[in-house]
């Protein structure tokens, strides 16, 4: 999960990091009790806010009122603003540029710095350490740090460990006239796979950055919060096709999306079900992906599951389909096409096949490939949708 900028901020602070005197303001009624001049940041996920008017000064109270009527609801690479942080401005002495994530070559954290922080650092020199957890007093020569104190360093290499960041990036970290290290941005990235550890990760949903997520994304999400059997909905976007998707497992997920595409098929969402979810939370999921209108057909997807139990999982799949059914009232005549395979995949198809007089259903196993099944929904969707368009001209 990436963090905005004042939520990475607040973690700073806590572990004794200085930042600005800041605060937020979520509408033009807030009043503003900081001292001029001051900065006021758009909040969003994606960078380069600067460069899209996202970042902005007020020296006094009329260029505050009209800054801040400017930035709400203002569009930033593609994001709505509707937090802004106002911040006093700070006296610079100088600006770095400090990183510490995850790098693939080395399979390992490092440690990045530079002595020119600030907007364009990609293209400016900087240093890399590599960070041996078990040791973390990494560098004993001040010069490599170029200045920077080391035991803010420390502070912020035990900071990344202790709270499960993949990434903390602190661009610029400023020395200050006075001689204050403050630390003027922050993105921080957090790995999701230890929100058990952590009771006070209590962030609202947000997907990627630059993209306001759908309702039917939020909700995905929300599935496995507090419930780690197995996966359902972590991941969920919404597209512009016509047939809703449930895939099992990560990478037959995305190969199902290429197959499905290939096939001439389009796809109204990509999300995947994995690690043996119970069937409550494939149920959920189920209603979400239907819960889209103007569905032609549905997928259900999957290669040969080693510990995913068939039945377990399509017994909630086909709780889902009554339950929107009863709910909403929607028929669901539309084809189904399901192809699964693994344990207790035999008495899973014995449940679907007494379900085939209430629903359109389609079913195979493994004598049919994931292509093969892309192929057949594609075409039976194609088929439905022109059904239902005669239907709507007569």
């Amino acid at each position: 999960m990436i963090l905005y900028e004042f939520e990475g901020k607040n973690l700073l602070k806590a572990a004794g990091v200085n930042i600005p005197n800041s605060q937020l303001l979520h509408s033009l009624e807030d009043r503003v009790t900081l001292v001029f001049p001051l900065v006021l940041k758009a909040q969003v996920l994606s960078g380069k806010r600067a460069e899209q008017g996202g970042i902005v000064f007020a020296n006094n109270e009329n260029e505050l009122v009209d800054n801040l009527e400017m930035l709400f609801g203002k569009t930033v690479n593609k994001e709505v603003v509707e937090i802004i942080l106002a911040e006093e401005k700070t006296e610079i002495e100088k600006e770095y540029y400090v990183s510490i994530s995850y790098d693939t070559e080395t399979r390992g954290p490092v440690l990045t710095i530079s002595e020119s922080g600030g907007t364009g650092i990609e293209e400016r020199k900087a240093n890399t350490y590599s960070i041996n957890p078990l040791n973390l007093d990494i560098i004993s020569d001040q010069n490599q740090l170029f200045g920077l104190p080391q035991e803010l360093i420390a502070q912020l290499i035990k900071l990344f460990f202790d709270t499960d960041f993949l990434l903390l990036e602190i661009n610029p970290l400023v020395k200050t006239k006075t001689g204050e290290w403050i630390a003027l941005d922050a993105k921080i990235k957090l790995d999701d796979a230890a929100t058990s550890r952590h009771e006070d990760w209590k962030y609202p949903p947000r997907l990627v950055a630059g993209y306001t997520p759908t309702e039917r994304e939020i909700l995905a999400k929300k599935i496995d919060e507090g419930d780690h059997r197995g996966t359902a909905g972590s991941t969920y976007f919404d597209l512009p096709g016509d047939i809703a998707v449930l895939a099992s497992g990560g990478g037959g997920s995305l190969t199902a999306m290429d197959v499905l595409l290939k096939a001439g098929g389009k796809p109204a969402n990509y999300t995947e079900y994995s690690g043996n979810p119970p069937k409550e939370k494939v149920e959920k999921l189920t209603e979400i992906v239907l819960s889209k209108p103007n569905l032609h057909g549905l997928w259900v997807v999957g290669a040969i599951a080693n510990l995913t139990d068939i039945y377990e999982t399509l017994s909630g799949f086909i709780e889902g389909l009554r339950n929107v059914r009863t709910k909403t009232g929607l028929k669901i005549d539309f084809p189904i096409v399901i192809r699964r395979a693994g344990p207790r995949d035999k008495e899973a198809f014995e449940l679907l096949k007494k379900e085939i007089q209430d629903f359109d259903l389609h079913l195979y196993s493994t004598e049919t490939s994931i292509a093969e099944s892309a192929k057949i929904i594609a075409e039976k969707a194609k088929e439905y949708a022109k059904k239902e368009e005669n239907v709507s001209v007569t």
